[in-house]
C-alpha cells in the first residue's frame, strides 16, 4: 500500500512552481541605452520587436543577428537579442548578449538586471550577489530591481531573513514594484501564508495590471487551491498580453494534463514548443504530459535529454524517481531521489518519495528516517501516517504500525486497504482472532462494496486466508475462499485456492484449482509455475513442458513462457535446451532486458565467456542506469579473468547501491581475486553492518580473518554470531571452519555436530565428513554422509560431494553408483555426466563413451567436458575423431597443461607427428607443468 498524493499531480505542482522561481525579473523595463540607429537598424529591430511579441522569437532572432552581422557593437540589438533568448529559455546565450552589450557600452541600469536575470535562472545564486552590488549611481526602478534579484538569489541561498529586508527595501525604492511584491508573494507561501501569498500578488496586479508574471503567480496560488478554472483564466490572460510567453504556455499544458484534456495540453505545448525549441521547460512538461498518459519509456526518454544536460536539474529527477518507482525500478528510482535530495535536502514530497522507494525496496528503517521529520511537521496528514504504518509493520514493529494506522483510519475516510493494513499489524504482534474480525469486518462493509475498492477487499480476503491457514484452519481458510470465488473470480483467486488444498493434503484438489486459473488465464505464471512443481514431485517432468508448450502456442511472443521453458530444461539438467529458450526468448523481443541477462548468464554458467561478455558489454551500453545489466558485466568480467575491470564495474555497482548487502558481497569477491584482502574484508565488514546476519558474509570475513591468521577477530565474529538464538548454528560451523583452519579436525568435529543437531543440512553433513576423513575415520565418514544421503536422496550438491570425493580416492567403482543416482533425478546433468564417463573409462567399462558424448552435447564449449571425451575417443581407437575435439579444448583452456598433452598423444596416434612435437615443446617450456615425465616419455616416441 503506497499512500501518497498522485504522482503526476504533485510532479506537475512541484514544477509549476520550482521552474519559475526568478520569472519575475523577466519582465524588467528595458531602459533607453542612447544609442543611435541608422534607419534600416531601426526597421530591423522594430520587425524583431513584432515578431518577439507575435511570439515568433525564432524569427525575432535572426533579425538581430542580421543587424549584430553589420553593427557587431550594437549595444542596444545586443540586449535585445539577450531579452529574446531569456524569454525563450537559453539563459546560457542571454548571458552572453549581455555581457557583450556591457562590453560596448550598454548601461549598468540596462545591463545589470537583465544578467542578474540570466545568473539567477542558472541557480548561480552567489554570482547574483558578486555581480549586482547594491547601491551605486543607478535610476532608482534599477535600483529596485538589482534590489529585487538580490532578494531572490538570497531565496535561493535560503537566507531568507536578508531576503525579507532587500524585497521591502526594493519596495521602499519604487512603490508597486512587480518583482519585489512577487518576492513577498513567495516568501509568504515558504512560511504557509497562502493568503498573504495572494494579497502581495493582487498588490502586484493593482500596480501592473499587465504583468504576465503577477498573472502567472497568480494561476499557480489558484491552483494550489485546486481551483483549476481561476488559474487557468490568470494563465490564459498572461498569454493574451504576451504571445511569446513560454512559462504561461507551459503553466497552461500542465494544467490540462492534470485535468486530463490530453489535446489541449498538447497544442500548447506544440505553441511552447514552435517558441523555444529544444528548451527544457517544454520537454520536461512533455515528459509530465507522457507520464500523465503512463507512457513511461517515453516519459523518461525526455527527462534523459534534460538530464544530459544538466545532471542535476532537480525537477527532472524527481520526476524520474517518480516514474522508475512506478516502474519498481528501485535502485534507479533510489539514485534520482538522492540526487534531487542531494540539491534540496528538505524537500517535503522529495523526502515522501524517497520514503516510499525506500519501503519498497525493503529499508524499512531508511523509510522511517525520512518519514519521522515529515511526520513532526505534518501530524494530520492521513497519507504519512499509513506509510509510517507500513514502514513501521516491515521493521516488525507492530505497536507502532497500529497506532500509526489508527491515526491514519482517524484523520481520512477508512478504506479497504488501510483497514486491511491494520489487520496486518494485529497478526504482527500475534493477535490473529483480532485480525481475523478486523478483515472479516473488511469484507463485510457495505462501503466496501464499491468496484473502486475492489483491489482492496481483493487483499483483504487473501489475508483473511492466510491468517486462517497460519492458524491452522484450513478448512475457514478454504470457506473464506469460496466466498471470495462467489463474489469474484480470477485466477490468482483460483492460485490461491490450490494453496489452500494442497495444504490440507489435497494435490488433486489444488491441481484442478491450478487448472482452472489456467483456464481463466492460459499464460498465468504463478499457476503454471505451481503445476510445474507439483509435476516435478510426481516424476512428470514431460507433463510440464508439454504445459508450457501449450500456453507458448496460445501466445507465441510470451517471453515469460519462454524463461519458464529454459528453467524447466535446466532443472532437468537440459542445458542446450535450456540455451535455445532463452536465445529464441531474446529473438521475440531484442529490447527487453530480463531474457538477455538470462542468455548472458547461461553463457557464463556453461563456460562460453566470451560470448557471455560480448553480450553484457552491449546490455551495458544499451542500458546504462540498469544495475543488473552492471551486476552481469562484472561477472562477465571477473569470468574473463579481467578482475581489475570486475572490480571497477562492482566499485560502481556498490556506489549506485551503498546500501545493498549483496553488492558489497561481490565487491569482496572482486578484492579476493585480487588478493587484496584487507579490502575484501572491509566490504564484509560493510556487508555485516547492513546485515548483521548475513551467512555469507560472516564465513568470508571469517576465512579472510584465517587467511589473515587474526585467530582471536576471527573466534570473537564466531562466538558472537552464537550468541544469537536465530543463527547460533551458523556460529558454530563457522568456528568450527576456523579449528579446521588451524588444523585442528578434532576440536572442529563436535562443533560440526552441535551446529548438525540445531540445522541438519547438507552442507554441514559435508563438513562433519571432511573433519572425520581428517582425523582419519574414514568409515565414519562415509557412513555419516550416507546416512545424510539416505534420508534425502535428491540432495545432489551433497551427492556430487561424496561422488567427486571418492573419484579423487581413486575410488572408482564406488563413485558411479553415485553419479548415477544423480542422473537419476537430472538425466542431462553435466558435470555427473562428464565424471561418470571419466570413472568408467578408469575401469574399462565401454559405457564411459556414450556418457561422455552425452556430457559433450549438453555442454560442447565447456573444455573439461571436450576433455574426457577427446581422451575416451583416443584410448578407445579413434584420434581422428578426437583431435578436432581435443584441439577445441586447448585453444579454449590454453592454461591446461592435462588437456594439451592428451590433445598431443591424439595428434601421434592420428599420425600427425611434427603437430604432436609442436605441442609437446609447449608443454617442456612450461616450467609450471609438473608431469614432465610423461612429456618425455612421449616425445621418445617420436
Amino acid at each position: 500500500m503506497v499512500c501518497a498524493p498522485t504522482l503526476k499531480q504533485s510532479f506537475a505542482q512541484e514544477s509549476a512552481m520550482s521552474l519559475s522561481l526568478p520569472a519575475a525579473m523577466l519582465a524588467v523595463v528595458i531602459l533607453a541605452t542612447g544609442c543611435q540607429q541608422e534607419p534600416n537598424q531601426t526597421q530591423l529591430m522594430a520587425s524583431a520587436s513584432r515578431h518577439q511579441a507575435a511570439g515568433d522569437n525564432h524569427a525575432a532572432i535572426i533579425e538581430l543577428k542580421n543587424v549584430l552581422q553589420r553593427t557587431p557593437a550594437n549595444a542596444a540589438a545586443r540586449l535585445q537579442l539577450g531579452d529574446v533568448y531569456l524569454e525563450s529559455g537559453d539563459v546560457l546565450s542571454a548571458e552572453k548578449e549581455f555581457r557583450r552589450a556591457r562590453d560596448t557600452g550598454a548601461l549598468p541600469a540596462a545591463v545589470l538586471p537583465r544578467l542578474g536575470a540570466a545568473l539567477l535562472l542558472q541557480q548561480r545564486y552567489e554570482q547574483v550577489l558578486a555581480e549586482l552590488p547594491d547601491g551605486g549611481a543607478l535610476p532608482a526602478a534599477a535600483v529596485a530591481d538589482v534590489r529585487a534579484l538580490r532578494g531572490y538569489a538570497l531565496l535561493g541561498l535560503k537566507r531568507t531573513n536578508e531576503a525579507e529586508q532587500l524585497f521591502a527595501a526594493a519596495l521602499a525604492t519604487q512603490a508597486g514594484h512587480v518583482p519585489a511584491l512577487l518576492g513577498q508573494a513567495r516568501l509568504a507561501l515558504l512560511s504557509g501564508a497562502n493568503e498573504a501569498a495572494m494579497s502581495a500578488v493582487n498588490a502586484a496586479l493593482a500596480a501592473h495590471a499587465d504583468s504576465t508574471e503577477a498573472l502567472r503567480m497568480q494561476g499557480d496560488l489558484y491552483r494550489r487551491q485546486e481551483d483549476h478554472a481561476k488559474a487557468l483564466a490568470s494563465y490564459r490572460q498572461a498569454i493574451k498580453l504576451r504571445p511569446a510567453s513560454l512559462q504561461a504556455r507551459l503553466d497552461v499544458a500542465a494544467l490540462l494534463a492534470a485535468d486530463n484534456q490530453l489535446g489541449a495540453a498538447r497544442t500548447e505545448l506544440a505553441a511552447a514548443s514552435r517558441i523555444a525549441p529544444g528548451n527544457a521547460a517544454v520537454i520536461y512538461t512533455e515528459a509530465l504530459l507522457a507520464l500523465q498518459e503512463k507512457k513511461y519509456p517515453a516519459a523518461l526518454e525526455r527527462l534523459q535529454l534534460i538530464l544530459r544536460a544538466a545532471p542535476d536539474h532537480p525537477p527532472s529527477n524527481l520526476l524520474a524517481a517518480g516514474i522508475y518507482l512506478a516502474q519498481n525500478n528501485l535502485p534507479l528510482a533510489e539514485q534520482h531521489v538522492r540526487r534531487f535530495l542531494a540539491n534540496q535536502p528538505q524537500h517535503a514530497f522529495g523526502m515522501r518519495l524517497a520514503a516510499m522507494i525506500a519501503l519498497r525496496s525493503g529499508k524499512p528503517e531508511a523509510s522511517i528516517a525520512m518519514l519521522e521529520p515529515l511526520l513532526e511537521q505534518h501530524p494530520a496528514d492521513a497519507q504519512l501516517q499509513a506509510l509510517a504504518g507500513e514502514s513501521y509493520m516491515r521493521m516488525q514493529a507492530y505497536s507502532k504500525a497500529s497506532a500509526c494506522f489508527d491515526k491514519a483510519t482517524a484523520l481520512a475516510p477508512p478504506s479497504a486497504m488501510l483497514r486491511t493494513s491494520q489487520a496486518i499489524s494485529q497478526l504482527g504482534i500475534g493477535d490473529n482472532q483480532g485480525a481475523v474480525a478486523a478483515l472479516e469486518a473488511v469484507l463485510q462493509a457495505p462501503e466496501n462494496l464499491a468496484a473502486n475498492d475492489n483491489d482492496g477487499r481483493q487483499r483483504a480476503g487473501a489475508l483473511l486466508v492466510a491468517a486462517h491457514m497460519r492458524m491452522g484452519a484450513y478448512d475457514k481458510a478454504l470457506a473464506a475462499v469460496q466466498a471470495l470465488e462467489q463474489q469474484h473470480n480470477n485466477p490468482a483467486l483460483q492460485n490461491l485456492k490450490g494453496g489452500v488444498l494442497l495444504a490440507r493434503q489435497d494435490p488433486s484438489g489444488a491441481r484442478r484449482a491450478f487448472e482452472a486459473a489456467l483456464a481463466l488465464q492460459p499464460g498465468y505464471a504463478p499457476a503454471l509455475r505451481n503445476l510445474t512443481q507439483l509435476d516435478m514431485l510426481a516424476g512428470h517432468p514431460e507433463h510440464a513442458q508439454r504445459r508450457y508448450q501449450a500456453a507458448l502456442a496460445r501466445d507465441s511472443g510470451n517471453i515469460e513462457l519462454m524463461a519458464g521453458l529454459a528453467h524447466l530444461s535446466a532443472q532437468q539438467g537440459d542445458m542446450a535446451a535450456a540455451r535455445n529458450w532463452l536465445e529464441q526468448a531474446r529473438r521475440s523481443a531484442p529490447d527487453a532486458l530480463p531474457p538477455a541477462l538470462q542468455l548472458a548468464s547461461y553463457y557464463l554458467e556453461t563456460n562460453e565467456v566470451p560470448k557471455g561478455l560480448a553480450l553484457a558489454q552491449k546490455l551495458q551500453a544499451a542500458n546504462p542506469g540498469s544495475a543488473d545489466a552492471l551486476a552481469l558485466l562484472a561477472r562477465a568480467r571477473a569470468a574473463a579473468g579481467d578482475t581489475e575491470g570486475a572490480l571497477e564495474s562492482y566499485t560502481d555497482l556498490a556506489g549506485r547501491q551503498p546500501d545493498n548487502p549483496a553488492v558489497h558481497m561481490q565487491l569482496a569477491g572482486a578484492y579476493m581475486a585480487l588478493n587484496r584482502t584487507a579490502d575484501a574484508l572491509a566490504a564484509c565488514r560493510k556487508v555485516l553492518a547492513l546485515q548483521p546476519d548475513h551467512s555469507a558474509a560472516l564465513a568470508t570475513a571469517i576465512r579472510l580473518m584465517t587467511e589473515l591468521r587474526t585467530w582471536d577477530q576471527a573466534v570473537a565474529l564466531a562466538r558472537a554470531t552464537q550468541s544469537r538464538p536465530d543463527s547460533a548454528g551458523l556460529g558454530y560451523r563457522l568456528e568450527g571452519d576456523i579449528e579446521m583452519a588451524r588444523a585442528h579436525p578434532a576440536i572442529a568435529l563436535p562443533l560440526y555436530q552441535r551446529s548438525f543437531n540445531l540445522a541438519p543440512s547438507g552442507p554441514l553433513a559435508i563438513s562433519i565428513h571432511r573433519a572425520l576423513a581428517a582425523t582419519g575415520k574414514d568409515s565414519a565418514a562415509a557412513s555419516h554422509i550416507g546416512r545424510w544421503l539416505n534420508s534425502h536422496p535428491r540432495d545432489l550438491p551433497t551427492r556430487m560431494y561424496f561422488a567427486s570425493t571418492l573419484l579423487a580416492a581413486g575410488q572408482f567403482r564406488a563413485a558411479i553408483p553415485q553419479y548415477e543416482q544423480v542422473l537419476g533425478v537430472q538425466p542431462n546433468h553435466v558435470v555427473a555426466l562428464n565424471d561418470l564417463a571419466w570413472s568408467c573409462l578408469q575401469i574399462d567399462d565401454k559405457r564411459a563413451l556414450g556418457f561422455a558424448e552425452k556430457a559433450y552435447a549438453q555442454a560442447p564449449a565447456n573444455a573439461a567436458v571436450a576433455d574426457t571425451l577427446g581422451w575416451i575417443l583416443t584410448q578407445q581407437g579413434q584420434p581422428g575423431r578426437a583431435v578436432p575435439i581435443l584441439k577445441k579444448a586447448a585453444d579454449s583452456a590454453p592454461q591446461s597443461g592435462d588437456i594439451r598433452l592428451h590433445y598431443a598423444d591424439a595428434l601421434l596416434r592420428a599420425g600427425e607427428r611434427r603437430e604432436a612435437r609442436r605441442q609437446l615443446e609447449r608443454l617442456q617450456a612450461d616450467a609450471g607443468y609438473k608431469r614432465q615425465d610423461a612429456v618425455r616419455t612421449l616425445m621418445g616416441t617420436l
